[in-house]
């Protein structure tokens, strides 16, 4: 079959395709809201630093919580899952777009259906974070750079520096395949573009966008680097070791992607066989062999050797959005005899896929807590804790319930319950965490205080700066206890929370 034989040349298979796709959207946006009691840990997390407008955090920059706080006031608590769903859409049209400029339309076509056996597009995206939201900005830089190459016109150029600033607002990994982009001009023929304007102008739009976050990192003291030492100062005593599990994670990541094109492949091969059709050796088929390496390898080979040779700690996570392009290596190295037989069958096997992925997420939502005897993130009792904690402050305050101080899982489950207007998140530890909540807004409103029965040892103290001011300050303290039942299980141990309100004289009942 040949290169023009694609999904735009078949209009019921792209109608099919497409309603297939809407569907497998919605059903993943709505069904985790439907069948949990919580948000994942990450999602509230990230909509405790969303809601605060802030330039950064002290864990990473914030464009990703931004544009989920939008989506979590305009749907609800669907909003994150649809959020999710929609990166990997934009992750995939961008994929398409890259490979259609580096092989056939039909390869292009089943690299991108490919790349939903990566296991990172599955399970992993039903949670919204850092990584998910670098997803589309990931695979965009990569068509960016693509077109910027082969066509080197000025508006692309721009447009990668623009994306390349987006990126870092998103996560600061993603200087890892900035720096495999810069590496292949630098050692390929493409180094010739450097003696035109195009590449220093996207670096100028590049520092442009990143100006606002640089000056935060200045005048936070460069908070997220600090933390980032301090976690690795408590990383394990084998860096290197890890570096060498994190590719072989990657490799665990792949393997559905595999299997399906294992099976695709000895299917096709069979049936040209018995056609009579000879399959052409098998190599890249691509007039941009290195450049697709470059791209879809590149990133997770160079974290790898950094890891082992400098002793990086690497989080296997850090995968998820390295892998945009693994698909597009795939259909590349497929002989040209065998694309027309292959098309269906690696189509029918990530539906299948897609569809066992979908059963087993229902049922681990359902009943994994009954199954594991002990609740998931997403088990706990979310609503009930806020309700609880809107009931409490109200019988001692007249004032509305403005920050909630604990450990960021706990007191932020409860302010994310509440709503997208609700309290802000006081996180324990260092001040700087959270700096939305300053001395004077706790004089003027007070707080809550939460923690868990198992962590009164732990959090002997409020965090700060709520400490300070309460020892400088006129509040009403009261304690308290709540046990808030599980509802996977009425009858387990329930939640145990110990609760300090600190109450402004102006607002004591």
């Amino acid at each position: 079959m040949s290169s023009s034989s694609t999904p735009t040349t078949q209009p019921l298979l792209t109608r099919c395709l497409l309603i297939a796709a809407a569907l497998y959207v919605l059903v993943w946006s709505l069904l985790p809201p439907l069948l949990s009691q919580s948000l994942p840990l990450d999602v509230v997390e990230s909509l405790s630093w969303g809601r605060e407008w802030q330039w950064g955090t002290y864990k990473h920059p914030t464009l990703g919580p931004s544009v989920l706080h939008v989506f979590y006031m305009a749907f609800g608590k669907v909003g994150p899952f649809l959020l999710s769903q929609l990166c990997i859409v934009a992750t995939l049209w961008m994929v398409w777009l890259t490979g259609c400029r580096l092989m056939s339309r039909e390869r292009a076509f089943l690299g991108t259906v490919l790349t939903m056996g990566v296991a990172y597009y599955g399970w992993p995206a039903i949670e919204f974070n850092h990584n998910i939201a670098q997803m589309p900005t990931w695979a965009a830089l990569g068509y960016l750079y693509v077109a910027a190459l082969q066509d080197g016109r000025l508006h692309q150029w721009l447009l990668l520096g623009l994306m390349a600033g987006l990126g870092m607002l998103t996560k600061y990994s993603i200087g890892i395949i900035l720096a495999c982009m810069g590496l292949y001009i630098l050692l390929s023929a493409y180094r010739k573009v450097l003696l035109g304007p195009g590449p220093w102008l996207a670096l100028v739009v590049l520092c442009v966008v990143m100006a606002p976050h640089l000056y935060w990192l200045k005048t936070s003291e460069w908070l997220p680097f600090a933390y980032a030492g301090e976690r690795a100062a408590t990383a394990s005593d084998s860096p290197r070791l890890a570096a060498l599990g994190f590719l072989l994670t990657q490799f665990l990541n792949h393997l559905p992607l595999l299997c399906i094109a294992g099976f695709a492949v000895l299917k096709a091969r069979k049936q040209c066989q018995k056609e009579g059709l000879a399959a052409s050796p098998w190599h890249l088929h691509t007039q941009h062999p290195a450049l697709l390496l470059v791209l879809a390898l590149g990133p997770g080979l160079l974290v790898t050797v950094l890891g082992v040779t400098l002793g990086m700690r690497l989080r296997d996570m850090w995968g998820t959005t390295m892998w945009a392009f693994s698909g597009l290596v795939v259909a590349a190295c497929v002989p040209t005899a065998w694309l027309g037989v292959m098309r269906p069958r690696v189509v029918r096997g990530v539906g299948v896929w897609l569809v066992l992925l979908t059963i087993f997420a229902g049922i681990y939502l359902t009943y994994g807590a009954q199954l594991r005897k002990r609740p998931a993130r997403m088990d706990w009792p979310a609503v009930a804790l806020a309700q609880q904690a809107q009931q409490t402050w109200s019988q001692v305050s007249s004032c509305r319930l403005d920050v909630v101080a604990g450990d960021y899982w706990l007191s932020g489950l409860v302010a994310t319950a509440i709503g997208s207007h609700g309290p802000s998140v006081l996180i324990t530890g260092d001040a700087r965490y959270s700096p939305w909540v300053t001395p004077q807004r706790l004089q003027q409103h007070g707080a809550l205080w939460l923690r868990q029965e198992k962590d009164m040892d732990v959090y002997t103290s409020p965090p700060q700066p709520l400490e300070a001011v309460a020892q400088s300050t006129d509040f009403t303290v009261i304690d308290g206890t709540w046990n808030i039942a599980w509802a996977y299980d009425s009858k387990a141990q329930p939640l145990t929370v110990r609760w300090r309100a600190y109450v402004p004289a102006s607002c004591v009942k």
